[in-house]
């Protein structure tokens, strides 16, 4: 499972009783700003993430920085089951990704929380409420998100907010608001990772490893 705090870049859709399901557009790119608060020394921090997802090359990219300045390039290559982490343009890991790529749909296991209207003139956007909770090893997370229909039956989530603990008592929150969606990449070299990405490097599950994949897609994680 990828965990971008969302991190990003993921979106869940959902299938439910009398709420019709439905998924991303198959390309698209976006930006999401992420405000959160880490329990550990009470730390805030703040991250934009800019999220790409190719369901037609079945690849998803995600380029994060920091508070900091330092820019983080997360490349998740299915067809290659290969997942790279780039760390200022220069540091390279490289982990196995054997995972199979899963289209970026509401969650069968969300529920519906019920419909709102966003904004306060006459260009209202209607949004759909759920609310999904998602364990994996020691992280439990708890997400609340809104999802914005679209015409055709597509759809994108413009907000999400997430709780997270480990067995440890290990803490997150965190508020993430999604915009400036296109729905093409006219700059595919997202995807290609630099030459220094040639050894593996395995690493462990972190809380944000966990919350990362949970929003790759842009959206969540499926």
């Amino acid at each position: 499972m990828y965990v971008h705090v969302f991190p990003c870049v993921a979106l869940i859709l959902i299938s439910i009783p009398l709420t019709q399901s439905c998924c991303a557009p198959s390309v698209f790119q976006g930006t999401a700003m992420t405000y959160g608060l880490i329990s550990e020394g009470k730390t805030a921090f703040q991250n934009m993430q800019k999220f790409y997802y190719d369901e037609e090359e079945k690849k998803v990219a995600r380029v994060t920085t920091n508070m900091m300045g330092q820019p983080v390039r997360d490349i998740f290559d299915f067809p290659a089951k290969k997942r790279y982490v780039i760390t200022n343009g220069t540091a390279c890991n490289v982990t196995d990704l054997n995972e199979p790529f899963q289209k970026s749909c509401v969650s069968p296991s969300a529920v519906f929380m019920g419909s709102t209207v966003l904004g306060n003139t006459d260009d209202n956007m209607k949004v759909d409420n759920y609310r999904f909770n998602i364990t994996q090893g020691p992280v439990t997370i708890e997400t609340s998100f809104m999802i914005a229909p679209m015409k055709g039956g597509d759809c994108t989530v413009v907000g999400m907010v997430a709780y997270g603990k480990d067995q440890n008592g290990y803490q997150f929150s965190g508020t993430t608001i999604y915009m400036n969606f296109s729905f093409e990449i006219t700059d595919k070299s997202v995807f290609q990772p630099p030459k220094q990405c040639d050894e593996p490097d395995n690493t462990g599950t972190l809380l944000f490893e966990v919350l990362g994949g949970f929003s790759r897609h842009g959206f969540f994680k499926i």
